[in-house]
């Protein structure tokens, strides 16, 4: 019978070739404590190794970001790595509360104490808006963006939250930040929490902002620049008669 090394080798097989898969897992595989090993189990190790040799290298970054779920939970869990060493959870947490998650719980766990990387797996509670499903299909997208903002390559304030409660990208989320400080500075007074909660109370204005955007300044944009904007005006003027709030809907209106 084979033993927890060869159990995480079998599962680093079905990507790798059986001999890389054999020289990955002698290097990591005993790395794992035991409390890891009992708990989360061979699958879940060969994830997290493969997570980790993203950030080996030259070049690599040096943190990650995976969101999952536990086989047989309900809950959304989301793991951080490091390269070496632990984050320091006073500046994780703030990040993770930027982008609507509420940490519940953290478990460390180091491997070769640290040497081979470090996993902190949180337990989070999600927007309430939002539902676990729907943040699992659209992992890709909020992993990159929190992993930029990790390692920091991003900025880190409450526009992000508009990444996971309005599926918004990272680069969509920074034009309306940008158009925010423009408006700053040509006299809006609304603090950046309230703009951010009128957003996310409005997607379809939100989405009818960075479509008129697109239509208007993307040079990557292919169709028609003169209909999609007045599809997008549309869509912002759909989503004004819905807004309930005065206030919202005399911020959105500026």
């Amino acid at each position: 019978v084979r033993g927890w090394a060869g159990a995480v080798e079998t599962e680093l097989a079905a990507s790798e070739e059986p001999s890389r898969a054999a020289a990955i897992a002698a290097r990591y595989a005993d790395a794992f404590p035991i409390a890891y090993r009992n708990a989360s189990g061979a699958a879940e190790a060969a994830r997290d190794i493969r997570v980790l040799r993203t950030l080996s290298g030259t070049n690599a970054p040096r943190r990650a970001v995976r969101l999952h779920r536990n086989p047989g939970e309900s809950a959304l869990r989301l793991k951080l790595y490091q390269r070496e060493g632990a984050i320091v959870l006073s500046d994780a947490v703030p990040v993770l509360e930027n982008f609507g998650f509420r940490v519940l719980e953290e478990v460390p766990t180091p491997l070769d104490g640290g040497r081979l990387g470090y996993i902190h797996d949180f337990l989070v509670a999600h927007p309430a808006d939002s539902s676990v499903d729907d943040l699992l299909s659209r992992a890709a997208s909020i992993e990159s963006s929190l992993a930029a903002v990790i390692n920091g390559a991003a900025e880190d304030d409450a526009f992000n939250r508009l990444i996971v409660a309005t599926g918004l990208t990272a680069i969509e989320a920074n034009w309306l930040r940008a158009f925010y400080r423009y408006l700053r500075q040509a006299g809006m007074t609304f603090g950046i929490p309230t703009v951010v909660e009128a957003l996310k109370n409005a997607p379809a204005v939100t989405r009818g902002l960075v479509d008129a955007f697109v239509a208007r300044h993307d040079p990557a944009f292919t169709g028609n620049r003169e209909q999609a904007f007045v599809d997008a005006e549309e869509r912002i003027k759909t989503g004004l008669a819905g807004v309930a709030a005065i206030n919202d809907d005399r911020l959105l209106r500026q």
